[in-house]
């Protein structure tokens, strides 16, 4: 991070008061978290769900810290002073005003993604892309939310040609609140599916909630749309010549061309991706076409999709000692993203026997249940060697499974740990092992186990 402002810039935009210091004096960085503050960076104290960062303030960092930024009200009359204090009415909202104040300071593209599944992905493509033209700044792993983003945006420097961040939300307007700060040029829809709908309720909010990316452009924005999502194919209309359309229809600009290949703008690239399935190729139809609006080459979209790798939890292969394929998807899961990882596992390891180890979907609210049986019924029909089930909410798809009938072992425990017994020494270079569920469920442990 490299602010390159005084601290009187920093408070005014941060909406607040310089209480203590000099107003001309330099604040080049700033932390969120004591423990990786360094010497002479501003400190954020921000209210977090465990802690509250004020309650941290004390001598030893008032010494270490360049300054402070805090909450009005929160600071005790007898605490410790830093060489600098600003005081703000809300400090994870003045966070947010300074990160949009300092994105106004550079007049380079960028692109926010959204949608339910296959963000991070698609925004880790496209940066790969981007890096072989110039330096890129992107959201560091799911840097996504009213937290992450704003913290993503503040690493953007001169030296930067283009910016890649991903906007998540799990409730009417987060999206549009995200793209006011991050105020992108070009904005990237990827699906629209059953996600968070503890908190959207139904399908229909999760596409209005998704697509206020692109509804918040500017007027020369471009938008980027999935012509294969019923919900998003719906937006074209409205975007005319600003619309890039990517999928496997015919009029898409960006279009699926057989596993290996896409079209791209009347130019056929061919490529081998890192990662595998569908919904890989979806992900990297999305990056193409973002790089398209950019204004990137063919040649150097297809270089930059077979240099990418996917990320931790996503696809990542494990080492097994017994040879095995180990595959852990394990980031997230909802139940477009469970069927088509599962389908692409499948898919990927047809000489193989398979073997899945499932958790919860979480978030799926009321319709919970009903999602969790209709996986079960779907699995029943698959080629595999066995199915372990792991979560509450996975009694009902141990249910429907078992009621199927299918040829293959299952086996089901509330504690994906319970599972660890019925795993360990079962598998030889023969087998391949998928671990998909939702982030809650930890299923790392349990692949590490292995």
């Amino acid at each position: 991070m490299k602010l390159e402002m005084t601290w009187r810039e920093l408070s005014r935009a941060a909406g607040g008061r310089l209480m203590r210091g000099e107003g001309s004096d330099p604040v080049e960085s700033l932390s969120t978290d004591t423990r990786s503050l360094r010497d002479g960076q501003a400190f954020w104290a921000l209210a977090g769900e465990r802690v509250d960062a004020h309650s941290l303030l004390n001598e030893t960092l008032a010494s270490k810290a360049g300054g402070w930024i805090v909450g009005r009200g929160k600071l005790p009359a007898k605490a410790p002073r830093p060489a600098h204090l600003v005081v703000v009415p809300d400090t994870l909202k003045a966070l947010q005003a300074l990160a949009c104040h300092h994105r106004r300071r550079f007049e380079i593209p960028i692109v926010g993604v959204a949608g339910s599944n296959g963000k991070t992905t698609t925004k880790e493509m496209l940066k790969s892309i981007c890096a072989l033209v110039g330096p890129t700044c992107a959201s560091p792993g799911n840097w996504n939310n009213e937290l992450g983003l704003p913290l993503s945006l503040l690493e953007l420097t001169n030296e930067h040609r283009y910016g890649v961040f991903e906007l998540a939300a799990c409730r009417r307007g987060e999206v549009a609140e995200l793209a006011r700060i991050c105020q992108p040029t070009i904005g990237v829809l990827t699906n629209i599916g059953a996600d968070h709908l503890e908190t959207f309720g139904t399908i229909e909010t999760t596409f209005h909630t998704n697509s206020e990316l692109v509804e918040t452009l500017p007027e020369d924005g471009i938008a980027v749309i999935n012509a294969d999502d019923p919900w998003l194919a719906a937006l074209e209309p409205r975007f005319g010549a600003r619309a890039i359309m990517y999928g496997a229809a015919p009029r898409c600009r960006v279009r699926l061309d057989g596993p290996n290949a896409l079209i791209v703008d009347r130019h056929r690239i061919e490529f081998k991706l890192n990662s595998f399935g569908t919904y890989s190729r979806y992900n990297a139809a999305a990056a193409a076409a973002a790089a398209l609006a950019l204004g990137i080459d063919a040649d150097t979209i297809r270089r930059g999709l077979e240099a990418h790798v996917p990320g931790m939890l996503r696809q990542e292969r494990r080492e097994h000692p017994g040879g095995a394929a180990l595959v852990l998807d394990a980031y997230n899961a909802n139940p477009d993203s469970m069927r088509a990882s599962v389908q692409a596992f499948v898919d990927e390891f047809p000489g193989k026997a398979k073997t899945l180890v499932l958790g919860d979907m979480k978030e799926l609210g009321p319709e919970g249940a009903r999602f969790h049986r209709e996986l079960g019924e779907w699995l029943s029909v698959l080629d595999l060697k066995a199915v372990l089930l792991a979560g509450p909410e996975m009694k009902a798809a141990e249910e429907a499974l078992r009621a199927a009938k299918p040829k293959f072992a299952v086996s089901y425990a509330e504690d994906p740990a319970a599972l660890a017994p019925a795993l360990k020494g079962k598998f030889a270079a023969g087998d391949a092992v998928l671990f998909k569920g939702s982030r809650a469920m930890k299923l790392e442990d349990l692949a590490t186990a292995l």
